[in-house]
């Protein structure tokens, strides 16, 4: 917002189409819902013709102006322990991606993906480029060092301004290449902060726990879904059933979902992962017990879930949380 007023567009350019007004700005615990969202982006793209205006706004993105998230982040007393609090409150910062992140010999690794649907292609390359300037920007600032990734790889092909992507990023940029990964020395991921102060990190952590639990939980219809889905794991209700016990059709179900940004699919795959990773983390439970407990039939397809869900696969998550990785 503050980008496009900066370069003249009238406000209620930017907000056309999104039932939004100035007044919305005015609140500070006003919420937006992912149409809105995607609307604001569109509208922001074609009124500042500037097909690059990710790579243009990330940079001027500030870890303070994120609330309790961001100081979480600039408090952390080391980069890892930064990125360990990103991932693990990341839907306080209402991005439209996510991250999942593992490590390779000698590499720290994040994999880009859609946080809801996006039917514009443009919207997907506006989302990759803000999160890689912004990522890049907020690295360098924590550690008071030049942070540089090893490599980029892109899942579209090059939009025509490939070169700006070399000349920011001074590294090998692949487009094209199915995913959309970002790779940095795993050193560096250990460098420690100017920024960190560990009381602060401690307060600013639970109060993002604090935050996620009242999102994940304070919408009415998500919350009573997923109370219904924890309730019969080891038996997942189907969508039908899920709807008959909230008095609606399937239909209105999936309507209200969609009118949410998300599907009933996307809440179980939620609560899934989540219980998963906490029996991973936290008791010995063998696999084959963990994915009768969550619904899957057999350990093969919950092998194969879990590595779709997170990047991993289940050996290398228990051994990451056991090192103490910054992996989730």
């Amino acid at each position: 917002m503050r980008e496009m007023t900066s370069m003249g567009i009238p406000l209620e350019r930017i907000l056309k189409g999104t039932n939004l007004s100035d007044e919305w700005l005015k609140d500070t615990g006003a919420l937006i819902t992912p149409s809105q969202y995607l609307s604001i982006v569109t509208n922001a793209l074609e009124e500042s013709g500037d097909p690059a205006l990710g790579l243009h706004v990330g940079p001027r993105q500030q870890l303070g102006e994120l609330g309790f998230w961001g100081y979480a982040i600039i408090s952390s007393p080391t980069l890892r322990e930064a990125n360990q609090v990103a991932l693990q409150f990341w839907e306080l910062n209402g991005s439209l991606v996510t991250l999942d992140f593992r490590e390779e010999p000698g590499y720290a690794v994040w994999r880009i993906l859609p946080a809801f649907p996006m039917k514009d292609g443009r919207l997907w390359i506006f989302a990759v480029e803000e999160l890689l300037t912004t990522f890049q920007t907020a690295a360098s600032f924590l550690t008071n060092h030049e942070f540089r990734y090893a490599r980029i790889d892109l899942s579209y092909p090059d939009p025509g301004y490939g070169e700006l992507y070399r000349e920011l990023f001074e590294c090998p940029v692949y487009f094209g290449s199915g995913e959309d990964i970002f790779r940095a020395a795993v050193e560096d991921t250990d460098r420690p902060t100017f920024t960190g102060h560990p009381r602060m990190a401690l307060v600013c952590r639970e109060q993002c726990r604090e935050l996620q639990a009242r999102l994940r939980w304070g919408d009415e219809l998500t919350g009573a879904i997923r109370e219904i889905i924890i309730a019969s794991m080891g038996r997942i209700p189907h969508l039908p059933e899920v709807a008959r016990r909230l008095a609606m059709s399937p239909r209105t179900l999936r309507r209200r979902l969609q009118e949410r940004g998300t599907t009933y699919q996307h809440i179980l795959d939620e609560v899934r992962v989540e219980l998963a990773k906490e029996y991973l983390a936290s008791t010995t439970l063998s696999v084959d017990q963990i994915a009768g407990r969550i619904g899957f039939t057999d350990a093969t397809t919950f092998r194969r879930a879990f590595k779709k869900w997170t990047g991993t696969n289940i050996r290398e998550f228990r051994m990451n949380r056991a090192s103490g990785s910054c992996g989730l």
